[in-house]
């Protein structure tokens, strides 16, 4: 019983350790990306169309070029009631390629991806997941 109690003890320690750890490098790659994200899943989930169209970075390719007019193109199609309540409980992916950050969510067919552009978080593209 002793050395069981030892070994659970020494994890429990081990856990303790590293959560202060993960959470301090949590912290300091804040790149302003979860705001964003929460700011844009309720937006999702009301069905605010207009709030959802400004966290788009236009021109965007959906189905084909899209510009801001464009608009209830997209949300007819890429945020169906199903692709809102699989935004809804999704954890973006962080991608950093040549030094750029993006994030991605998935969603059935669709791939939101995300990136940071002058006026900060947009979703910037739509790809079909393969």
């Amino acid at each position: 019983m002793n050395s069981i109690g030892s070994v659970i003890g020494r994890g429990l320690l081990a856990a303790g350790l590293l959560i202060p750890a993960g959470s301090a490098l949590a912290a300091g790659s804040d790149d302003g990306f979860a705001a964003f994200w929460t700011q844009f899943k309720a937006a999702v989930g009301k069905s605010d169309q207009n709030a959802v169209s400004q966290m788009i970075k236009y021109p965007v390719v959906y189905n084909d070029l899209r510009q801001v007019a464009d608009f209830p193109v997209i949300w007819k199609g890429a945020f169906k009631p199903a692709q809102r309540t699989c935004l809804a409980k999704q954890k973006p992916i962080k991608d950093t390629n040549e030094g750029k950050v993006s994030y991605s969510a998935f969603c059935g067919e669709i791939i939101y991806v995300f990136g940071k552009a002058d006026a900060g978080w947009k979703l910037t593209d739509f790809s079909v997941n393969d």
